[in-house]
């Protein structure tokens, strides 16, 4: 019995000895710490940016809309800029328009935006970056904008500058430092004076639009 009894004891002694360099391999501050290197953020603060687009008319049955403009913002920090945006508009009458006023004798008012001039403010509440396969990392926002300025309308009986207001939503994504890809979808309002029975009126016009473009920045950066 003495024997199995000291083979039991030498394997169990054995066995602790090797345990104990286990638990002392690592320094004790090394447990479950990471390393990770985080890789520079993209910054707007202080930096110009210009947008040059192409812009259409959308969810219009009457009048086809295309055009393009060009945007400047200054962002004065992170999601907040401030700018102008000018934009011009060639305007075509659609099937249905001539049909409804030949055949259907119905009362359309025809107003045209030709170009617009807008003093611009935009915020992006939404922004981040995405990691892709491939140790790929793409920067995005989503912003909100508004602006208020003058657009040039026609109409079959008036023209001229009218008062303007724009708002819209888009999205951005960053295809380097400084470059980006834009898409933007609005709406355009304004304050139209027609001559209806030969006598004026005021009426408030307008139409959405899908914006597609490339910003540019320049400036400070990183």
């Amino acid at each position: 019995m003495r024997l199995p009894l000291l083979c039991a004891i030498l394997l169990i002694g054995t066995g602790t000895a090797r345990a104990q360099p286990a638990e002392t391999d690592l320094p004790p501050d090394s447990g479950d710490s990471i390393s990770a290197v985080q890789k520079r953020p993209l910054r707007q603060a202080r930096r110009l940016e210009i947008l040059s687009y192409g812009e259409m008319g959308i969810a219009d049955p009457y009048l086809q809309r295309w055009g393009g403009g060009l945007r400047a913002m200054w962002h004065l920090r992170e999601g907040f800029s401030l700018g102008l945006d000018a934009n011009g508009f060639g305007t075509w009458q659609t099937q249905e328009l001539v049909i409804a006023k030949r055949e259907l004798h119905a009362r359309i008012f025809d107003s045209r935006q030709r170009a617009s001039l807008m003093a611009m403010a935009s915020l992006a509440p939404l922004y981040g970056k995405v990691a892709l396969p491939g140790d790929a990392l793409v920067h995005f926002e989503t912003f909100l904008d508004a602006g208020l300025g003058a657009a040039y309308t026609e109409t079959d009986s008036t023209r001229g500058l009218r008062p303007a207001v724009t708002a819209g939503l888009g999205q951005r994504i960053f295809l380097g430092e400084s470059l980006a890809l834009t898409a933007r979808l609005g709406g355009n309002f304004y304050a139209e004076r027609l001559i209806v029975d030969g006598r004026p009126q005021g009426k408030v016009m307008g139409f959405w639009s899908l914006r597609l473009g490339l910003s540019f920045y320049f400036g400070g950066g990183p």
